[in-house]
């Protein structure tokens, strides 16, 4: 079945609508309407409820939907890297939370980028469950993740340890130690990333307490803590620096349960023997004590 086709329904899989997909695509409208009958009938299945007024996928249709996206993008991977072997060794993959690329990784990127022109890079910025998708379907190389995936087509090595520390500007005015209880009465800011963090956060907090701000951007967290908003739950790693050089102070609390968290470096298997993975790897500090 020709990639168009799926990249038709995938587009009329968010318009609904077969005159604007055709625009979209550039393509005419029977052009649409003839490749969606025609992968109907490939898969002997309807993927589309029509009516004169709307077009609404099937069941088939939402469950075609995850696969027909891998699919697309399988192929322009494979473009990709049919590109780029014309000028470079090879292309390193690599996917990893935007935290832990900006204080972890970047400078790791950085010193790849100076040592190795012969190999081009692709990064993703992408959370633990889709980093472990795109390692199971062998679109990337190496994933930084939240959990030790089940499956056995990649290897696991520890990379980092560490914990959620309630943080200040150096000059806001708040005690240098608290209690759960008194959290509420703070301008707090965090947000949430994987179910072991949220579990320790619900933990301390009421069940109907809101922050002042919740974002899912560390970075934005960090930002908003320099602009003197309030405190924030920010991972160690990323404001070991600022809190080495006292522009922030940690907040301790007293009777709140400690925690661990722990980022993994998974590889997938069929890659783990390629230069350009060894020599990305071999860069990283923590791996390489």
């Amino acid at each position: 079945m020709n990639i168009a086709t799926y990249r038709t329904f995938l587009e009329l899989a968010k318009t609904s609508n077969f005159s604007n997909t055709a625009d979209r695509l550039n393509i005419v409208q029977s052009t649409v309407s003839s490749r969606i009958v025609e992968l109907e009938k490939h898969l002997d299945i309807k993927l589309f409820n029509r009516s004169n007024r709307k077009v609404e996928l099937t069941s088939a249709g939402k469950a075609l939907i995850p696969y027909a996206e891998q699919l697309v993008t399988l192929e322009l991977e494979g473009k990709k890297q049919i590109h780029n072997s014309s000028r470079y060794d090879d292309c390193l993959k690599i996917s990893v939370p935007g935290s832990v690329y900006r204080e972890k990784i970047a400078p790791v990127v950085d010193r790849f980028y100076r040592i190795y022109p012969e190999f081009s890079m692709d990064i993703q910025i992408h959370k633990t469950l889709r980093q472990i998708e795109l390692l199971t379907d062998n679109t990337i190389d190496i994933g930084f993740v939240s959990r030790i995936p089940t499956t056995k087509k990649l290897d696991v090595l520890p990379y980092i340890t560490y914990s959620w520390i309630l943080v200040a500007k150096d000059d806001y005015k708040v005690k240098g130690t608290i209690t759960t209880s008194e959290l509420t009465s703070l301008n707090l800011a965090y947000n949430h990333q994987n179910p072991e963090y949220n579990e320790w956060l619900e933990d301390i907090l009421p069940s109907n307490f809101h922050s002042r701000i919740n974002i899912n951007s560390t970075a934005q967290l960090i930002e908003y803590v320099e602009k003197g908003y309030g405190c924030a739950f920010l991972p160690s790693y990323a404001i070991k620096e600022d809190l080495d050089t006292g522009h922030f102070k940690e907040i301790k609390i007293t009777n709140a349960r400690s925690n661990k968290f722990h980022i993994y470096v998974a590889v997938n298997k069929k890659r783990k023997d390629s230069a350009v993975v060894k020599q990305f790897l071999e860069l990283i500090p923590e791996l390489n004590p």
